[in-house]
């Protein structure tokens, strides 16, 4: 199974159409996606057929790892391994509703103010 999605930056100077292989979102706290991002990066992974409409802008974030965004405005659009297919960013979706939340990645380095608590 294959779904379409499309997405962009806050600005609008970069957009993507993409396929994924399920409507699924991982949650990132690794200290390298709270750094980028503020706080934990909502990923979806294994997007395959990616045209963009204007370049993202890319850095070396590790021996392993690229991540692209915006030049313009900042916004984060992907995270892509090294020979892998990249992971787009939850929030860069134009529909982000009726997504599955998958397993928190590197929970172990998240902060206590972004764990999830009991409300009582």
């Amino acid at each position: 199974m294959s779904v379409p999605v499309s997405g962009g930056c806050l600005c609008g100077a970069v957009r993507f159409t993409a396929r994924v292989g399920r409507r699924e979102v991982r949650p990132c706290g690794c200290t390298q996606c709270l750094r980028q991002n503020g706080g934990p990066w909502f990923d979806v992974p294994s997007a395959r057929d990616i045209q963009w409409q204007g370049l993202p802008a890319t850095v070396r974030a590790s021996d392993r790892a690229t991540r692209g965004f915006c030049a313009r405005c900042g916004s984060t659009l992907f995270w892509q391994a090294d020979g892998k297919e990249p992971a787009l960013s939850h929030g860069a979706m134009d529909d982000a509703s009726g997504w599955r939340l998958l397993a928190v990645e590197y929970g172990g380095t998240m902060p206590d103010a972004f764990r999830v608590v009991g409300h009582g």
